[in-house]
């Protein structure tokens, strides 16, 4: 790893990109501390930046998507919406900003480290490595009663290490075991590559299998259905045409299972084995109340059209929703609909299309541009598989809001801009 963070440290450009790598590494684990990295690392690109923000058709349609939420805010403040009725603050939206308008700024700043095959994969190992106190702190958290929150720096430092009440629904040191079961997803693509490209048995094979082994354990804890999901579909997406080399291996080991079942002391050991892992209120809707994500889509839907042009304000939903239902929910579980509801759909139009543009162009690009075609084409697949995940992930919840996926989201999409604009290096 240190390696790869002090390779080519021969310029003020290099010790910025060493600040960027090492904001990466602390992301998950030190979040506070990493943003003075990240900080560090956006100025210094700034400074050497001599390219025309606005000439970036992209750049350009995130400022102008910036003012419209800023004008939202505004109008808000002044009291001209609807939700005058309803118990919310205004302020709120000013805050909202904080999600948006500085990614905005770390999309065009940070593209500088990620410009190469090369850079982009190195970044993809640092997220990686940064993910060991993850995997270890859930693993604690399951099977040693691990509780928290752990607090260090007088409380700069947290690992939530929520207590449960089995070794299923881990949080790890996040808040959450959705958000917990995301960060896993987002960098399982990125471990799956190393795999592939660390076939022989040598520290680096064994490493990533292990590294394997423990995000694939602990994304089973966390519980989330969303979770198991993304594990499953990256390997597919990874692997394409030779996961049909694995479909045997698979279907002889289920048929293995079936037939040891039959024998009354196994099949015991598998039935309490499956209790644990998967529990039966896995299956169970977490919905409660008969509220289902149709209803919550239908309802922030309807609050869209209501408020066109400035939106009902940041937070508001779970007010607007509270009060037709008498149901909290924080949020409209998708994304694109909580950025439509928060700020209107101008702002929120000129932000999704760029990000859907790059995701789009990007994955065309690598695969299925048959000329582009380099030693780390693994690591290009799982760097554009992973903003895949994320941004599917978010049309069914919002764990957006979480500094660390945000900042994920986005250096994942300044990459992907690179690939865009990039021929082969």
């Amino acid at each position: 790893m240190f390696k790869v963070l002090l390779e080519k440290l021969n310029s003020k450009k290099d010790f910025g990109k060493l600040s960027f790598l090492t904001g990466i590494f602390l992301l998950p684990s030190a979040f506070s501390l990493s943003i003075l990295f990240f900080l560090f690392s956006l100025v210094t690109s700034l400074l050497k930046n001599k390219n025309n923000y606005f000439a970036d058709k992209y750049n350009f349609s995130l400022f102008v998507g910036g003012l419209f939420l800023i004008i939202s805010a505004i109008f808000h403040s002044l009291g001209i919406t609807q939700n005058h009725q309803y118990n919310w603050d205004s302020n709120l939206s000013w805050i909202g900003l904080a999600n948006w308008l500085p990614f905005f700024l770390c999309f065009y700043g940070f593209q500088i480290f990620l410009n190469t095959p090369k850079e982009r994969k190195a970044a993809s190992l640092i997220f990686l490595y940064g993910t060991f106190p993850v995997i270890i702190s859930g693993l604690g958290q399951a099977f040693f009663n691990w509780d928290g929150p752990l607090k260090t720096l007088g409380g700069l430092i947290i690992w939530y290490q929520r207590p449960i009440e089995n070794i299923t629904e881990l949080t790890a040191l996040f808040n959450n075991p959705n958000y917990a079961g995301l960060w896993l997803n987002l960098v399982w693509p990125f471990c799956l590559a190393s795999i592939i490209i660390n076939k022989k048995i040598t520290i680096g094979g064994i490493a990533s299998l292990s590294f394997g082994f423990g995000i694939a354990i602990t994304t089973i804890l966390t519980n989330s259905r969303s979770a198991w999901f993304g594990l499953f579909i990256t390997i597919f997406l990874t692997y394409g045409k030779r996961i049909i080399n694995i479909i045997p291996k698979l279907f002889f080991g289920f048929l293995f299972i079936l037939i040891t079942s039959l024998i009354p002391l196994i099949n015991k050991f598998y039935e309490s084995f499956f209790k644990i892992i998967i529990p039966n209120q896995s299956w169970i809707s977490a919905d409660q109340n008969n509220i289902t994500r149709i209803d919550i889509w239908v309802s922030a839907l309807k609050n869209i059209i209501a408020n066109p042009f400035f939106g009902s304000g940041s937070g508001s939903f779970s007010e607007i929703f509270m009060s037709e239902t008498g149901v909290f929910k924080g949020h409209p579980h998708n994304l694109s609909l909580e950025l439509l509801l928060s700020y209107g759909i101008p702002g929120a139009i000129l932000i999704i299309t760029p990000i859907a543009l790059i995701s789009f162009l990007s994955f065309r690009k690598i695969f299925l541009d048959r000329d582009y075609e380099l030693p780390n084409l693994i690591f290009e697949k799982a760097w554009i598989i992973s903003l895949i995940i994320l941004l599917t992930s978010q049309m069914v919840d919002v764990q957006y809001f979480d500094g660390r996926i945000s900042l994920f989201l986005w250096i994942l999409l300044a990459g992907s801009r690179n690939i865009i604009r990039n021929d082969i290096n």
